[in-house]
């Protein structure tokens, strides 16, 4: 018995190293599978559902003029109803719209009660819709396992972008990672085709609001003419909605039409091109009293201002269009031709020596962009800003060449 109790206890000690590894490799795996998102915190029921939210658009706000896209997970058996929303700003930031334009902007994904979302836009007269998405059990449980990893705080930032990187673009990548290769081909399959010019697709939205129209117009570069493929559509909420509407996915439909869970009573007013109007009236009263001016002092002086000013916030426009041609991250803003009439140096036409010649080159400029975007849709609302541009830089040639005009120095 004292031999077997000696052999037992030798036999242990000499296999404790084997023992202890045991032990250690039995606590990693532990620890790996806890890391695995099949935890029950992370898996739906059978009854939940996915639904994407697409909100109209709206002239109340400036990053709402093309609406917004969201995803809505439903579950009654966990009491669940909650909105993820890839759209999220801190509006207080005081660098909001150069980082925007810049392609600085960080924008955040965030999750909210589905009552409080929909409140809002009821709240702003926006039209909301829901279209569910036919997804598998699995497909469900990833997208919504995806959507907490990240609402971590190391994973919930982006770059936003306007045509790459937004709130309906985000969701076709989730939906990528979600449902895996046959979700990418078959979308691939429904953009096939040529799309329309990113210039164009901007403009449509923005018929009903010529300042929107104008200041968007003006900073969007050569490649916003650029025709591509239908994939490029993708950065417009509608656009996803109906092209999801499309997607089948074998046997099954992506999703399923969509449903308006609120339609405003009133449609957004469309008030007239009062922008337009006023240039027009400021024109032809110009044009009327230009024989005047030089014989009237004070009509005299206050012409010369109003050109300085006129001239100065174009030229400023002109050094943001160039900063941002030479240093934003966004290709869409860069070799933009709206320079061509839009630049920073049309306060040099005040100078007595290079006030006849720089006004023959800027009207020259003038004219050859009007003849590259005549045909284009947003042309009529921009014409009137050229043709004052046309009539100011005309009455300079004319009076430094005749000297009915003296140059002025307003400092």
């Amino acid at each position: 018995m004292q031999i077997a109790l000696e052999f037992t206890l030798t036999d242990l000690l000499m296999r404790k190293p084997l023992l202890l590894l045991f032990v250690f490799v039995l606590g990693c795996i532990r620890i790996a599978v806890a890391g695995l998102p099949s935890e029950n915190i992370f898996l739906l029921s059978k009854s939940a559902t996915v639904n994407l939210l697409t909100c109209s658009k709206t002239s109340k706000y400036i990053y709402a003029l093309f609406g917004h896209s969201a995803i809505r997970i439903t579950d009654e058996e966990k009491q669940l109803d909650l909105v993820y929303n890839y759209g999220t700003f801190d509006n207080e930031d005081p660098d909001f719209y150069i980082n925007f334009i810049s392609g600085r902007m960080k924008y955040f994904l965030s999750v909210s009660s589905y009552h409080s979302f929909l409140q809002g836009y009821i709240k702003d007269q926006q039209a909301v819709s829901t279209q569910k998405l036919n997804l598998t059990q699995r497909e469900k449980d990833k997208l919504f396992f995806l959507l907490n990893e990240q609402l971590k705080p190391a994973n919930k930032y982006y770059y936003y972008n306007f045509i790459k990187n937004n709130c309906a673009t985000k969701i076709v990548d989730l939906l990528t990672q979600s449902i895996g290769p046959d979700f990418e081909h078959s979308l691939s399959i429904t953009n096939q085709g040529t799309g329309n010019p990113v210039r164009m697709l901007v403009s449509n939205y923005l018929t009903n609001n010529e300042i929107s129209m104008i200041g968007m117009n003006v900073l969007l570069g050569r490649k916003a003419d650029v025709i591509s493929s239908k994939a490029i559509n993708l950065f417009l909420p509608d656009t996803l909605q109906k092209r999801l509407d499309q997607i089948q996915l074998g046997k099954r439909k992506m999703a399923n039409s969509a449903i308006y869970l609120f339609k405003p009573g009133k449609i957004e007013p469309v008030y007239p091109n009062i922008f337009a109007i006023t240039l027009y009236s400021f024109l032809l009263l110009l044009l009327l009293l230009s024989p005047f001016i030089e014989k009237t002092s004070g009509a005299n002086k206050l012409m010369k201002w109003v050109t300085f000013t006129v001239f100065t916030m174009i030229s400023l426009v002109g050094c943001l269009l160039l900063y941002l041609s030479l240093f934003s991250s966004l290709e869409l803003v860069k070799y933009n031709l709206n320079l061509l009439w839009c630049h920073p140096f049309y306060l040099l036409v005040f100078f007595k020596k290079l006030s006849k010649p720089l006004s023959v080159v800027f009207l020259a400029s003038i004219l050859i962009f009007v003849i590259l975007y005549f045909k284009t849709i947003s042309f009529p609302v921009m014409f009137p800003v050229l043709i004052l541009l046309i009539v100011l830089l005309s009455l300079y040639h004319n009076a430094s060449a005749s000297h009915q005009i003296k140059s002025v120095d307003p400092v």
